[in-house]
């Protein structure tokens, strides 16, 4: 079958990840460590496991950064090689394992991608596992399976950017009739943000930041809008298409970074004080009670704890290199600091139910619609055209890619 493919070299690693910014066709050179190949198809690996057929497979800023060679090294001990990408899926069961129950051969379904106790037969659970938080087992090395934190990273589980994949019985949830496959597919990056959202324990009437409108930045807006429709939302972001869409969502004024006047506007709409330290950035006392950080770079972090009101809360969904911060407004203000990763068992309403649960529900309900980020759809043959459009999202208008069968 065709896949898209990550195999590991040192010295190809390395040589991609130094030359593919000035140089971005070594991204589809036999120096590449990520072709498109083909593989065998996978086989059950157990009797409650499943395959399925993708209808759709997202393409996430994640798989985007393996690409290009840039993950973090600290994640390199909780992958094994090789492995197909793609943990973002829409797509029908093609077959099933002799002890699966509730699923059968064409039922269409979405993945919750990540491989925690259950998956690698590992019992009594980890901790985080036997609280419902799968998503940050503490057991991503042991067990049956080889090292991965997700279907899509780890070499004995062959994500969905291909023709065929699988997951565990327990990872599967029905799309609900009425719910498109393009709303399905979004279901990953969406329990993320509602994940994110839910921990929160947000309060009416407070004012939100989002910064960064690209598919994370926008699921937030999604995931706030939906669960609080009441609250205020601002938004940082530069590239005009996407804070238009942000906008169209319900962010009530987007503002470009750069230099002071950020600082400034959002003193102006929050009503906060603005200071002006000697030989450093303007810190604001009030100010925004929340920041959702979908870039998680060194200016955002830094421009976030700035902005924060006393006792607000920062959390951080972007990837990126951090460098030098001033962590004086941490302390100063007593700020919350919160990673986030991916999903898990949340209670909300009163319910307990997981992230795609709850993400399922809100598309089914048409409190949510996340059709309209798809952008751009492409087969597997058309990697090389797929990766450019991913590589210049600004110039192409683009916001989530998606790859068909």
């Amino acid at each position: 079958m065709r896949a898209l493919t990550f195999e590991y070299s040192i010295p190809k690693y390395l040589l991609t990840g130094a030359l593919c910014d000035r140089h971005p066709q070594v991204l589809t050179s036999q120096l590449a460590p990520v072709r498109v190949r083909e593989v065998e198809e996978p086989g059950l690996l157990g009797p409650d496991w499943v395959k399925v057929r993708p209808r759709l497979s997202g393409f996430c800023g994640s798989d985007l950064s393996i690409v290009k060679c840039h993950e973090d090294l600290t994640l390199q001990p909780f992958a094994s090689f090789p492995f197909v990408m793609g943990h973002e899926v829409c797509g029908e069961i093609a077959e099933t394992g002799d002890a699966v129950e509730g699923f059968a051969p064409g039922d269409r379904v979405t993945v919750m991608p990540a491989l925690g106790c259950l998956q690698r037969g590992i019992d009594p659970p980890c901790r985080v596992c036997a609280e419902g938080r799968y998503g940050i087992c503490e057991n991503w090395t042991e067990g049956s399976l080889p090292a991965g934190m997700f279907v899509g990273n780890t070499a004995e589980v062959p994500g969905f950017i291909s023709e065929m994949g699988v997951a565990h019985a327990k990872q599967l949830y029905k799309v609900p009739q009425g719910v498109s496959d393009e709303n399905a597919v979004m279901t990953e990056p969406f329990a993320t943000s509602l994940h994110m959202v839910v921990g929160n324990r947000v309060q009416p009437g407070e004012t939100a930041m989002v910064i960064g409108h690209g598919v994370m930045g926008l699921c937030t807006i999604a995931a706030l809008r939906a669960l609080h429709p009441d609250v205020r939302i601002l938004g940082v972001e530069v590239d005009p298409f996407h804070s238009g869409v942000a906008r169209d969502m319900g962010v009530e004024e987007v503002i470009k970074p750069g230099g002071k006047h950020p600082y400034k506007r959002i003193a102006e709409l929050t009503g906060a004080k603005m200071y002006k330290p000697l030989m450093a950035k303007p810190i604001l006392i009030g100010g925004v009670d929340r920041v959702f950080d979908a870039v998680g770079s060194t200016d955002t972090v830094d421009f976030s704890l700035r902005v924060l009101a006393h006792a607000g809360t920062y959390n951080m969904l972007g990837i990126s290199k951090v460098k030098k911060i001033d962590w004086t407004p941490v302390w100063l203000k007593e700020l919350t600091l919160r990673g986030i990763y991916v999903y898990g068992n949340e209670e909300v309403g009163g319910r307990t139910l997981h992230d795609f649960e709850l993400a399922l529900d809100l598309f089914a309900r048409g409190k949510a619609d996340l059709s309209h980020l798809i952008t751009h759809r492409f087969t597997l043959d058309e990697w090389p055209k797929a990766l450019d459009t991913a590589l210049n999202k600004g110039r192409e208008k683009a916001i989530k890619i998606i790859f068909t069968n």
